[in-house]
């Protein structure tokens, strides 16, 4: 196992320094190294369970049992506890799914349990979970008529909400939804039936189809566990949520919403052990990241980072706290939601039904003494005010906009109502982003590009003097689930506001003008570091060209 966690260290999956301390806890017999990895949460389950079936040699899994594996010699608390699936009886030996293959204590206990030779292969907990729900038929548990069923008044629908086959059935979406590496699960009523979708690397994914009881009675026990109205069914609401899945804690975030057909509800998934990335891998270019850290490094002034949402927009502030964050310091957010926990950071989650606001916040938050301020959105014109006046007076204020565009950023100040000679003033740095999904490393096929497609690129795009472009496509393995991507990556563009361009900022000045100003000075386009991926194997040019098309 210590070859395992050097490789993984060797390889920046996890740090140095959590190989040498899970090695450490390892060596005291009292788990496997990969299961206190797992717990830790610092490693996509699919990740690793790639990792060990390379390691070990032993397949990723392929097939799943449609019905239980020898019952009597095998109960299924002990499949949940060891997160192990048999799965056939082929000539005197059992094949099993298992997520540790390091752990001899549970192959041991099987072997002893059936009398026969194993054949292991490799799953994530939660798809081995996942299964082992599902052979519980929990479909038709709870699609069974019982109390309450189709009946609409809050008693039968809480009832029903608690019944074990629909928190089972909850459970399982939950699952499933995290070892996907879904930052969000939708359940949408339609005519009949109850439609599930997963967003999965930015597109969504229908999983599968729910009889309309069960629907029902699954938003029932989500607004259950988010404290929400169960008898409310008119109005929109929000809750949230903090949640162990598969052994880590997740904050999730709940919004419903009427429909023609019911009520529909929007989950997103935030892990409450997420760790903000060092600002070194955010995927910055060295230009690009140089001058993001000269920005940063003033006393005073203001950063923003704009995308449409979705775009990373946060982790490139919580990587640039990450920078800024020093004891000398005092460092308060303005977060909705806090997505990132920060140490040594005084971080604030703004409650607007109670009026904590992020206007009213950041108004407070000016008497709080802080360095720096990083306010999560700017929404109104009020809170631009107060933020660009803050960055006036002393302080370093780092905010994220909606925008598509690092110069649309400037255009937008002024629709706030920022005067443009205050915006000249406090602005230092715009750094636009997208995310594009990542090829799979695994199974990706280059190709030399044809001289129409690099035609079709913008112009400044392609280096001059290179006719002959070798790029890369999707292919499709076990390890992406055969889409051919596995993540997403950021894409940038960093303007740094300099002497034209104060000048430039004036009221009704269009993002053109202020582009072929970057330009000038040399500032890099979005797609031109996009395309700069393309060529080293992270993405492709449809992706990049699905993500700029609005540009």
């Amino acid at each position: 196992m210590n070859t395992l966690l050097s490789d993984l260290s060797r390889r920046a999956l996890i740090s140095e320094e959590l190989a040498a301390h899970l090695g450490r806890q390892a060596a005291t017999g009292q788990d496997t190294a990969i299961r206190l990895l797992l717990r830790q949460g610092s490693i996509d389950q699919q990740v690793l369970a790639f990792e060990l079936s390379r390691v070990f040699d032993v397949p990723m899994a392929s097939r799943w049992p449609s019905g239980r594996v020898l019952p009597d010699a095998i109960s299924l608390r002990f499949m949940r506890e060891r997160h192990v699936l048999p799965v056939a009886v082929e000539g005197g030996v059992l094949s099993v799914i298992i997520s540790d293959p390091s752990d001899e204590a549970t192959l041991s206990a099987l072997r002893l349990a059936t009398g026969m030779d194993l054949a292991l292969a490799v799953a994530t907990d939660n798809q081995i979970l996942s299964a082992i729900e599902r052979l519980d038929d929990v479909r038709q548990g709870a699609g069974a008529a019982g109390p309450g069923a189709g009946v609409e008044d809050a008693d039968a629908l809480k009832d029903l909400a608690l019944d074990a086959p629909v928190i089972d059935l909850v459970n399982r979406l939950f699952r499933e939804a995290s070892a996907a590496r879904a930052t969000d699960l939708h359940i949408e009523p339609a005519r009949g039936q109850v439609v599930v979708r997963q967003r999965v690397d930015g597109l969504l994914e229908e999983r599968e189809r729910l009889p309309p009881e069960l629907g029902r009675a699954a938003v029932s026990r989500l607004k259950i566990l988010t404290n929400l109205n169960i008898a409310e069914k008119r109005l929109p609401q929000d809750g949230r949520a903090r949640l162990k899945i598969a052994e880590r804690d997740y904050d999730i975030r709940v919004a419903t919403m009427p429909t023609i057909h019911g009520e529909s509800i929007a989950i997103r998934f935030l892990s409450a052990n997420t760790q903000a990335p060092e600002i070194t891998r955010l995927g910055l270019s060295d230009a690009d990241l140089a001058r993001l850290r000269h920005e940063i490094s003033h006393a005073h002034g203001m950063i923003a980072v704009t995308g449409p949402t979705g775009s990373g927009k946060t982790t490139t502030l919580a990587a640039a706290l990450g920078v800024l964050n020093d004891p000398r310091r005092k460092i308060v957010t303005i977060e909705d939601p806090v997505e990132y926990q920060i140490q040594g950071v005084n971080q604030i989650q703004v409650h607007p039904e109670i009026g904590l606001t992020f206007a009213r916040s950041l108004r407070s938050l000016l008497r709080f003494d802080p360095d720096i301020m990083m306010v999560g959105e700017m929404r109104d014109a009020e809170t631009a005010s107060i933020a660009v006046n803050a960055a006036l007076t002393g302080h370093l204020v780092l905010t994220t906009l909606h925008t598509n565009s690092a110069a649309g950023a400037i255009v937008r100040l002024l629709d706030l109502g920022v005067q443009a000679y205050l915006i000249a003033s406090t602005l230092r740095c715009v750094v636009a982003q997208r995310l594009v999904r990542k090829l799979c490393t695994h199974c990706r096929v280059p190709y030399d590009a044809q001289p129409d497609l690099l035609m079709q690129l913008p112009a400044g795009v392609v280096p001059a003097g290179e006719p002959g472009l070798r790029l890369y496509k999707p292919g499709g393995c076990t390890y992406c689930g055969g889409t051919g991507f596995a993540g997403r990556a950021a894409i940038f563009e960093v303007l740094a506001i300099d002497d034209e361009l104060r000048r430039l900022i004036k009221p009704g000045v269009s993002a053109d003008v202020l582009v072929e100003s970057a330009r000038r000075a040399g500032v890099g386009s979005m797609m031109a570091d996009g395309f700069r991926k393309c060529r080293e194997g992270l993405t492709t040019v449809e992706e990049l060209g699905r993500v700029t098309s609005e540009d």
